[in-house]
């Protein structure tokens, strides 16, 4: 009876701990999506360059998104527009189970004074 219980309450606490981290990634993705595609947005502005924006978008997530470690962002131009992206080493609240990496990209066109 009291093995039974204990089996009992270390499964709900796991199952605590893994909806916790399902909803800290979800929240991480979308504040991720969210700032990228802002950084592909201001990228498009005439006179922005890619080295600043790419600085300040990794500085961004950094600060935005929670339990973001390691940050690769990037901001390229074509003719079609600015695309921004970025990948993120997400390192959940808690016990780190399993290895989660973020990836997120946008398109914005570029945008053209009258």
């Amino acid at each position: 009876m009291i093995i039974e219980s204990l089996v009992a309450t270390a499964v709900v606490f796991l199952l605590i701990v893994i909806i916790t981290q399902v909803a800290f990634v979800v929240v991480a993705q979308s504040t991720a999506r969210t700032a990228v595609s802002a950084a592909a947005r201001r990228a498009g502005r005439p006179g922005s360059a890619s080295a600043v924006e790419q600085q300040r978008l990794a500085e961004e997530l950094g600060s935005v998104v929670p339990g973001a470690s390691d940050i690769v962002a990037t901001v390229e131009y074509d003719e079609a527009g600015v695309a921004a992206s970025a990948v993120i080493r997400w390192v959940p609240p808690g016990p780190d189970l399993i290895p989660i990496t973020l990836r997120v990209t946008a398109h914005a066109p570029l945008v053209v004074p009258p």
